[in-house]
C-alpha cells in the first residue's frame, strides 16, 4: 500500500560493491584518525588539521601560492584564507603577493611558524602510528592494512 513516501530500494552497505564498501571503510578510518589527531596534539597546538596543513606546506614549499595549497590539501580557496587567516593572526605566517602575479597570494611561515611544526610534528607522529597500531573503536584492521599499504608505497616513491 503506497505510503506517499519513496519506495525506491537504497542497498544497505552489504549489498554494495566491495569496492564502495573499501572507500567507506577507508575514508571512515582515515576521518576517524584525523579527528583523534586533532584533539590529542593539535588541539594543544590550537591548530586544525586543516590550519595544521596549511603551516606545513607554506614550510615544506617555501613560498607556496594559496591555489596550490587549496589543490594539494583538497580544501576550497576559502577554506585556505580562514586557515591563512588565523595562521596569519598568530604570527605563524606572513602573506605576500606574487612577483608576476599581483593576483597570487604567497603564504611564508615564520619564525614562529617553524617552531610550532618542529614541536607538533614529532608528536603527531607518535600519536599516528600509536593509532594505526591500536586503532580506535570504528577503525578497522582492514583499513589500517590499506592506509600502511599507502604509507609505504609513498615512502618508497620518494
Amino acid at each position: 500500500m503506497p505510503t506517499g513516501h519513496h519506495t525506491d530500494h537504497v542497498p544497505e552497505a552489504a549489498d554494495a560493491p566491495a569496492t564502495l564498501r573499501g572507500i567507506t571503510a577507508l575514508c571512515r578510518a582515515s576521518n576517524l584518525i584525523r579527528r583523534e589527531l586533532e584533539r590529542v596534539v593539535l588541539s594543544d597546538a590550537e591548530l586544525t588539521w586543516s590550519s595544521y596543513d596549511v603551516l606545513q606546506l607554506a614550510i615544506s614549499r617555501r613560498p607556496i601560492d594559496t591555489r596550490t595549497v587549496a589543490e594539494i590539501s583538497c580544501l576550497t580557496k576559502g577554506a585556505v584564507s580562514i586557515c591563512a587567516n588565523g595562521l596569519e593572526n598568530r604570527g605563524l605566517i606572513r602573506r605576500g603577493r606574487h612577483a608576476e602575479d599581483q593576483r597570487r597570494i604567497l603564504l611564508h611561515p615564520t619564525a614562529e611558524g617553524l617552531r610550532l611544526i618542529t614541536d607538533v610534528r614529532p608528536r603527531l607522529i607518535t600519536e599516528a602510528q600509536r593509532l594505526l597500531q591500536n586503532p580506535p573503536d570504528g577503525v578497522s584492521r582492514d583499513a589500517v592494512a590499506l592506509i600502511l599499504h599507502i604509507t609505504r608505497t609513498l615512502e618508497s616513491a620518494a
